[in-house]
């Protein structure tokens, strides 16, 4: 899963990463002191699960931009840093999942990632979205049983078999999903837990019959989280 963070101030930048780093070990997060970067890294494709945005500038062209976005990506969580004046008004036109004032309560930091995270679990419609020269492509995680590394490309498997090919590392691929949904049991594939009929030693049978295999040095972490995903279902 990505992260993103929009902060002029240094110190409340660094602050910020810390504290998001720590409560989502797994994410990707990524910072920016300008506006521009921000907009020419999603340009580029990325895509982003929340968004720290703060509105010490252009408070209505940032609102502006992150409606755009979430009009995009239906499931984007933003949360807004801003002090008590006419833009915060504004942020309530945007959808935010919170508004955090400039002067940070870690508490307050700590919750709204958390309350990002549950709407993010909560979203009945989740889907895959990669955005890149070819256009855009998405797919619902429900829909994905499990993906396959192939060289530079990875494989994107449904019930019925190969689903897309494109241009992605699995590694990568593991980043949008926080790893809550999905395990890598072997170097060149990761697997869709809620798919699983049978885990056994060394290999994994899904719901369609399809057999992966698990790699020796992988096989103690697929089990155990296999068992904790379990018994949190």
């Amino acid at each position: 899963m990505n992260i993103g963070i929009l902060e002029y101030d240094e110190n409340i930048r660094n602050q910020l990463m810390e504290v998001v780093s720590n409560e989502c070990p797994k994410a990707n997060v990524i910072s920016w002191d300008k506006e521009e970067e921000l907009k020419q890294t999603i340009k580029n494709g990325a895509v982003y699960k929340i968004l720290f945005l703060t509105l010490e500038k252009e408070a209505k062209s940032i609102i502006s931009y992150s409606k755009r976005l979430q009009d995009r990506n239906p499931e984007l969580k933003i949360i807004y840093l801003s002090e008590l004046n006419e833009s915060i008004f504004e942020v309530f036109k945007a959808d935010p999942t919170y508004v955090l004032s400039k002067l940070l309560d870690m508490d307050h930091v700590k919750e709204s990632i958390r309350k990002a995270l549950q709407e993010l679990r909560q979203a009945g419609g989740r889907v895959f979205t990669i955005i890149n020269k070819q256009g855009i492509f998405t797919v619902p995680y429900v829909n994905i049983y499990y993906v396959e590394s192939d060289k530079r490309k990875l494989n994107i498997y449904g019930e019925e078999g190969l689903v897309k090919s494109i241009n992605l590392k699995i590694s990568d691929f593991l980043t949008y999903e926080h790893g809550d949904s999905f395990l890598q049991c072997h170097k060149s594939y990761a697997v869709n837990l809620r798919h699983i009929s049978q885990l056994e030693k060394y290999s994994i049978i899904l719901k369609n019959g399809k057999e992966l295999p698990i790699s020796q040095s992988r096989y103690a972490d697929t089990k155990a989280d296999y068992v904790r995903y379990l018994e949190n279902e």
